[in-house]
């Protein structure tokens, strides 16, 4: 009775393993597309409304929500007390919160475009934004092909290194 407890236990934890850096590979091509969104909204506020940075983070954060909008709220926090310190900066202080599956790659997107938002015109920070989004774009896509490649593998490699190692044990 035990070894069944604990050979169910081994599959139970490597299934799980897997199924987390599956979770990984699927969640990061639709937050990168929550922060395509993002920075629509955000390139509008600026644009249309010219809300203040800090006001238009907070706008963003409400409207995207989850993860990607609580990134943005942590960075309006920062900004909304940095005392005239830059958006860079802000950024620096933000840590990534729990749930977000950006890579390094992503969030180095995002700390070059902390550096150009608030400085400049309106139009060059617009302009920016756009470039940006479109960066994002092609990050979606191969994070797309990556989800497509790797997700039922890290599934079944989860599972299947459970039974794997139960046999050897056992």
């Amino acid at each position: 009775m035990l070894r069944l407890l604990a050979s169910a236990l081994i599959v139970a934890s490597s299934s799980g393993l897997g199924f987390a850096v599956a979770g990984g590979y699927r969640h990061r091509p639709r937050q990168l597309r929550q922060l395509q969104f993002a920075l629509t909204v955000l390139g509008s506020e600026i644009r249309f409304r010219q809300t203040p940075l800090p006001q238009g983070l907070q706008v963003v954060a409400s409207t995207v929500g989850g993860p990607v909008g609580q990134l943005f709220d942590d960075l309006a926090t920062v900004l909304i007390g940095a005392q005239g310190r830059s958006v860079s900066w802000a950024w620096q202080q933000v840590k990534p919160c729990r749930g977000l599956a950006l890579t390094s790659q992503d969030q180095a997107l995002l700390a070059r475009l902390a550096q150009v938002l608030g400085a400049g015109t309106i139009d060059e920070q617009v302009r920016q934004l756009e470039l940006h989004m479109e960066h994002l774009q092609q990050l979606e896509q191969e994070a797309e092909r990556a989800r497509k490649a790797n997700e039922k593998i890290w599934r079944y490699l989860g599972v299947f290194s459970g039974i794997a190692l139960v046999l050897i044990l056992l």
